[in-house]
């Protein structure tokens, strides 16, 4: 695949208007918010920090194994039954409910994007991403955004280290749309914490990027419970 080809895609795969469903999930910021652990600029981007941290470790293992499942292995029965035991391994190392709910919503939405629109007729891997998409709708798998992710990415020709990046990205990126519209910052200064977040996403690669499923491990279970506590909230702008 050329540069250009893959600059291209990472445009498209980043763009706001991919319907993979990100913007419904505040990642346990509307939780934070309500508790008062986020109250200002400052607490926001400790909140940003903690969460790319948190997130690189306890998901981005996943995303690095389910593309490498799809890349080593030429037989389609073989790589669904990796793509599968790394659904069920991420279903079981998610601890609430809410995060679930949100990560098999994005998830299905992925493997969906990828059918309708960057899917081959004599593509090799439709098997594949059929019979995943059709387990998930008979329950028999949740279909987890970070195996969906990584899975898709390998499809479309992206390489492992800009699947990371933009992988991060996308959830820094999210969250801080979420902080915009829960009114804790501006759109215009979101785009300067957006900027500081490279960093923090930069220092996190370090760490992660060769991270694989069975090192994965939550690092601040504070976020867990924001995240779990979703749900009991008196009133609440975003699904998860």
């Amino acid at each position: 695949m050329t540069n250009h080809k893959e600059d291209w895609l990472l445009w498209q795969l980043s763009d706001s208007a991919l319907p993979t469903g990100g913007f419904v999930a505040s990642s346990g910021l509307e939780s934070a918010i309500h508790s008062g652990n986020v109250h200002d600029i400052t607490s926001l981007s400790k909140f940003l920090a903690s969460s790319i941290k948190n997130y690189a470790h306890s998901a981005l293992p996943f995303v690095s194994d389910a593309y490498i499942a799809a890349q080593s292995v030429d037989d389609e029965h073989e790589c669904y039954e990796h793509l599968e035991r790394l659904d069920r391994l991420y279903d079981a190392c998610t601890s609430n409910n809410v995060t679930k709910r949100a990560s098999k919503a994005q998830g299905v939405a992925m493997l969906t994007l990828y059918g309708k629109s960057f899917a081959d007729e004599d593509d090799q891997w439709n098997d594949v991403v059929s019979k995943f998409k059709k387990e998930v709708r008979k329950r028999s798998v949740d279909g987890h955004f970070p195996v969906c992710f990584g899975l898709v990415a390998r499809l479309v020709g992206l390489t492992l280290g800009r699947t990371q990046h933009l992988f991060l990205f996308l959830f820094a990126r999210a969250t801080l749309s979420a902080a915009v519209r829960l009114n804790i910052v501006g759109p215009y200064y979101s785009q300067r914490l957006l900027t500081d977040c490279q960093l923090y996403v930069e220092i996190t690669l370090k760490e992660t990027s060769t991270l694989r499923s069975e090192d994965a491990a939550q690092t601040s279970p504070l976020l867990d419970i924001f995240q779990g506590r979703h749900d009991n909230l008196y009133s609440r702008l975003f699904n998860s």
